[in-house]
């Protein structure tokens, strides 16, 4: 034979382990090709198949929503056939890296082509709708057709939910005009064909597929929910809110939120049942919802969790009354309002699933418990107290706000600056503390503030509106570094001082020999006195006789800094300045946030009737968000 031509596949199912199935009496799926492999089932339906190698922090979840959205309902039928294929995995929520795995491909679905159905790929921005509007289905017959893809594509749960890329199955109108057919019961064929080729013998390419052994009948998997008739006294209960108990799997007719199969001895007649109470009201529910979705978790509250167990049995939970926080790094809380699920139940869980944790709401206090006890196990990097250690913004102005937990999600949250502060508040916060919550939002800091109300067990998320009048931050202010004139008109106009310019002063007595005409650049009067401003344009001369003439000449050249001239005219004028260090502004422990500020604080008059206005020379570049600030607190800010 050719050198050149490859080998043929050998049958992964030679290589997998010949360990007994995780179902009892239940042989593992025959798995044939090298890339894409896959086994039949009873009933006629072929579930394919892919090897995986696991990579660090992968998860069974994350491995199998590689191909297709899951659901609850979806997740416990993947999570069946990836235990009859990987029968040596004892616990699938425990894998390691580099851990080979054939993992439930997601591939196409096989189907007999009798006219029924029609394949359908699905394109970016295509809707069930708009795709039964193409094919001129009318609007009063869509719902029918919305219903039977539901029938035909076991994957699509939701009809608002499709993935582009994946191929639907269409009903035709012979699907609503014949009956549906008898799926025909599988039959066994031989193992290996007649002419299959010895391991080692180089076979043609094309040859390969003739070359694999028709699949084998397989037991069907147990099935994970059963339909459950309500018992007696139970017709008048809440739709969502179940009884809950902890059952065998002979026949039963309580109504479930909670059940716990397990392998009954065949003399059992009578199940034993342990009563799970359901949270007739979930105190505070609104608040985490809200919370843990503004720290950008998930909170899933629809639909049923199945949790199989190493025992055999199942544990299914209904979201509604038992919700689940994901969190970003893996780990789920699942959260009970009551403490009603048995404590062997939690324990199963919690040796099963080391990604979930079970968290009892039943004897906590208020929110902020609430909130404590599910931080706790979010796997967040660093959750920490914020209030004998609070955040400080700032330095020069420092703005201090304790906060109830200061949360790092990553080690990396600082550097990225995702830091999270959850804090309460009052139900309506003071001016003051809006004022420093938007301010932390303007520099980047993320505070989630929320109230609580203990009369209603409940509480909510505080809104911090932005201003938004136009020019609500202030413009920045700082004295020209150069001096000259810019800083002079600068300095006259921050402390109210009105100047001249262009002014014409006749220096000179009657009856004098000569009388002199000066036009200075800028010409002011304060505190009783003339000043010329002088910017080294004036000779020694004229500069002396306008001191004869009583005026004050006022040196502003280009060697004057504009720092000099600011302290010379405040000088002028008779205005102080008290230098103060960190000087708490406004807040305190009380009031739940401190604002301080290190500088030179004046105080001058206001206009006519107005009130003073209050100012603080500092020696930073200020931010904008810090002069906003300030602007809410009253304060001039000015840099110098």
């Amino acid at each position: 034979m050719p050198a050149r031509l490859l080998p043929v596949a050998l049958l992964l199912a030679a290589m997998l382990p010949g360990a007994a199935s995780a179902q009892e009496g239940e042989d593992p799926p025959r798995i044939f090709l090298e890339k894409k492999v896959y086994s039949d089932t009873a009933g006629g339906k072929r579930s394919f198949f892919e090897t995986h190698t696991v990579e660090k922090g992968e998860t069974l979840w994350k491995i199998l929503e590689r191909t297709e959205p899951l659901t609850p309902d979806r997740y416990a039928e993947r999570i069946k056939e990836f235990r009859r294929a990987n029968p040596k995995v004892a616990d699938p929520s425990r894998l390691a890296p580099g851990q080979k795995l054939l993992v439930p491909s997601g591939a196409r679905q096989e189907t007999k082509d009798d006219g029924r159905t029609t394949g359908y790929t699905v394109r970016r921005g295509d809707s069930l709708l708009k795709i039964l509007s193409s094919r001129g289905v009318p609007r009063r017959q869509r719902k029918r057709h919305l219903d039977a893809i539901r029938e035909i594509n076991p994957s699509v749960t939701d009809v608002n939910r499709i993935v582009a890329g994946k191929t639907l199955l269409l009903p035709t109108e012979r699907f609503f005009t014949e009956a549906k057919p008898q799926e025909p019961a599988p039959t066994v064929e031989p193992a290996v064909p007649q002419d299959a080729p010895e391991p080692g013998d180089i076979v043609p390419p094309e040859a390969r597929i003739a070359a694999v052994p028709p699949p084998v009948e397989v037991p069907p998997a147990p099935a994970l929910t059963r339909d459950i008739a309500p018992g007696p006294g139970q017709d008048t209960l809440a739709v969502g809110v179940p009884e809950a108990e902890l059952l065998l799997p002979k026949p039963v007719s309580p109504v479930v939120s909670v059940v716990e199969t397990a392998k009954a001895k065949p003399e059992e007649t009578k199940p034993a049942e342990e009563v799970v109470i359901p949270p007739a009201r979930s105190p505070y529910r609104g608040l985490l919802s809200d919370l843990f979705l503004a720290i950008g978790e998930k909170w899933i509250d629809r639909g049923t969790m199945y949790l199989p167990l190493p025992s055999g049995g199942d544990v299914v939970l209904q979201l509604s009354d038992f919700p689940v926080v994901r969190f970003s790094g893996g780990t789920e809380a699942l959260i009970d309002f009551r403490g009603g699920i048995p404590s062997r139940v939690v324990d199963a869980i919690s040796a099963q699933w080391k990604s979930l944790r079970v968290v009892s709401l039943a004897d906590a206090g208020g929110a902020g418990d609430r909130i404590d006890r599910i931080l706790r196990v979010s796997g967040y990097h660093s959750v920490k107290d914020g209030i004998s250690s609070p955040v400080v913004m700032g330095e020069t102005v420092s703005v201090a706000l304790p906060a109830r937990w200061i949360i790092q999600r990553t080690e990396d949250s600082l550097l990225s600056g995702d830091l999270i502060l959850l804090k309460e508040v009052p139900e309506k916060p003071d001016p003051g503390l809006l004022a420093v919550l938007r301010y932390a939002r303007r520099v980047g800091l993320r505070v989630l503030p929320y109230a609580d109300d203990p009369k209603t067990m409940e509480g909510f998320l505080v809104g911090v509106q932005e201003e938004s009048s136009e020019g609500r931050i202030p413009v920045g202010l700082a004295v020209p570094k150069a001096g000259g004139l810019p800083a002079v008109d600068f300095v006259l106009s921050l402390i109210g001082i009105a100047a001249k310019t262009g002014e014409r002063l006749r220096v000179g007595k009657e009856g004098d020999a000569f009388r002199l005409v000066v036009s200075p650049d800028r010409y002011f009067e304060v505190g009783g006195e003339k000043y010329v401003v002088d910017t080294d344009k004036m000779s020694p001369a004229i500069r002396s006789i306008l001191r004869e003439s009583g005026y004050v000449v006022f040196p502003a050249g280009k060697d004057a800094s504009g720092r000099e001239i600011l302290q010379r005219l405040m000088k002028a004028a008779g205005v102080g300045s008290e230098e103060r260090k960190e000087y708490l502004l406004t807040g305190g422990a009380k009031a739940g946030y401190e604002v301080r500020v290190t500088g030179a604080f004046l105080s001058l008059s206001g206009p006519p009737g107005g009130a003073e206005r209050r100012i603080v020379l500092v020696r930073r570049k200020i931010h904008s968000a810090t002069r906003a600030l300030l602007g809410d607190m009253g304060v001039e800010i000015v840099e110098w």
